[in-house]
């Protein structure tokens, strides 16, 4: 599914609107569009217009950023079954958000709920919304109330950068007390669900921001855009909040622009750490900015997907340290080093934690048990396209990584719900350091009202956990 874009979405609007007048969507547009698609499994067996489509609701008006949601109702009042198909499609630009077949029996009516985040424009607007069949079209004009600037978020709102330049992005919480959902958007482009996975959670636990990590390739300028929703606001899953909130960022990729600082005099110098428990061992990096930016370094300690420690720096050259009491046998210390104009650089593998003298482990991996090798994978959760329609299939898209010294094969679960059930597996074989992306789902139960449960991705020790929501 290509998710919509600010442009696409808004194209031929106008301050004041658009004119719906100036497309005329007929039959024949419809089975224009419908007409060349090969690649679908459609078999209408009526097209005597015994398909009736109209959209019966939808939550319209939203703040801008938040997920709007359109019911629509197919009635056959024909006497064969019909097999079709209904697409979400919005904006003059045609931007097609979802498709979904049914099958709807004779004399019978069925109900389909689509939907999608929308973009965090700053003004009020409107745009059409359409059900598409190849029996005909329902439309329906909707309006979305202007984001309001978030109070805080860092970096600052402009910012030039070399290519290959890392950038870390902040939404700063509007009540740390609070969750709150972010959407990232670049270049009109959403690229995340708003389902963080367990590193997002104790970034906003400890740090109190939602953050976005991202490298700057292609020269020109871009744009970023976090749509931030206070969770406090809705009464409940499906329900929207009463406003919401966007930081919007402009950069500039350029030769002439900042780069990621640089990490040298790393200490312990040794990849591998051994740790004896009741030791203490010493952490150390030397970050360098030549722009005289230097702001923080977070220590990450990876599986168990904590924040160790956040160390101020200041300046074009500082050093960093911390000191750590034992730890978990094969996990990483990873060390983020932050500029104060976003800029940053991440140590992603340079310290394993060998806790020595943990017997019980020595013992599995002489035996070769498989929950030393599920104990030596990194589990994190990337996305999900939650929200999701009850009935249709959710998707869950997990990274999966070898953070031991050899090769580990190891099944991978989906566990879903409050009553945790297992639903979904795929087996790995990674070298070490190597990564690989799952994706795991499962069809989602009929229910009478919306639902929001957590789904997580487990492997022995490790897992990862968001949550999700299932529209009835």
């Amino acid at each position: 599914m290509t998710r919509p874009s600010r442009r696409r979405l808004l194209q031929g609007l106008t301050a004041g609107g658009i004119t719906l007048g100036a497309v005329q969507w007929s039959d024949q547009t419809v089975q224009a569009r419908w007409q060349p698609n090969t690649e679908t499994d459609t078999d209408t067996t009526e097209t005597d217009g015994s398909l009736s489509i109209s959209i019966t609701e939808t939550n319209a008006p939203v703040p801008a950023g938040e997920y709007l949601q359109v019911e629509a109702e197919l009635t056959n009042t024909g006497s064969t079954d019909v097999r079709t198909e209904a697409a979400l499609v919005v904006g003059v630009g045609e931007t097609e958000i979802s498709r979904r077949g049914m099958t709807v029996g004779a004399g019978e009516t069925e109900t389909i709920r689509q939907g999608f985040y929308t973009y965090p424009v700053p003004q009020d607007d409107e745009f059409p919304v359409r059900i598409e069949t190849p029996h005909g079209v329902a439309e329906q004009t909707v309006n979305v109330t202007a984001a309001e600037a978030l109070p805080s978020a860092r970096p600052d709102s402009e910012l030039a950068v070399q290519p290959g330049t890392e950038v870390l992005f902040e939404a700063e919480a509007l009540d740390p007390d609070e969750s709150q959902t972010t959407i990232w958007w670049v270049d009109g482009e959403s690229v995340t669900t708003g389902v963080g996975g367990a590193w997002e959670w104790q970034y906003y636990e400890e740090i109190g921001a939602d953050f976005w990590w991202h490298e700057f390739e292609e020269p020109g300028s871009h744009e970023v855009t976090a749509a931030v929703i206070p969770d406090d606001e809705a009464t409940g899953p499906g329900e929207t909040a009463e406003e919401t909130y966007a930081a919007r960022w402009e950069i500039e990729v350029t030769d002439d622009g900042a780069a990621s600082p640089s990490v040298e005099g790393v200490r312990p110098a040794e990849n591998v750490v051994p740790i004896q428990e009741g030791d203490q061992v010493e952490f150390e990096l030397e970050a360098t900015d030549p722009d005289g930016g230097l702001d923080r370094v977070v220590w990450w300690l990876t599986q168990a997907d904590t924040i160790l420690d956040v160390t101020e720096l200041e300046g074009d050259a500082d050093t960093a340290v911390i000191s750590m009491d034992g730890g978990c046998h094969t996990c990483h210390v990873v060390p983020w080093v932050i500029c104060d104009d976003g800029t940053a650089t991440a140590l992603q593998s340079r310290w394993e934690i060998d806790a020595v003298g943990d017997g019980d482990d020595e013992d599995d991996e002489e035996n070769g048990d498989d929950g030393d090798d599920t104990g030596q994978l990194g589990l994190s959760i990337q996305g999900t396209n939650s929200p999701v329609d009850a009935g249709d299939f959710l998707e869950v898209t997990a990274s999966v990584t070898n953070d031991g010294a050899e090769t580990r094969t190891a099944s991978v679960e989906l566990i879903v719900g409050h009553d945790p059930t297992g639903v979904d597996s795929e087996t790995v074989t990674l070298e070490p350091g190597e990564s690989e992306t799952l994706t795991l789902g499962y069809e989602t139960y009929e229910t009478s009202q919306d639902e929001q449960f957590p789904v997580r991705v487990e492997s022995g020790d490790s897992t990862a956990e968001a949550s999700v929501q299932v529209f009835a």
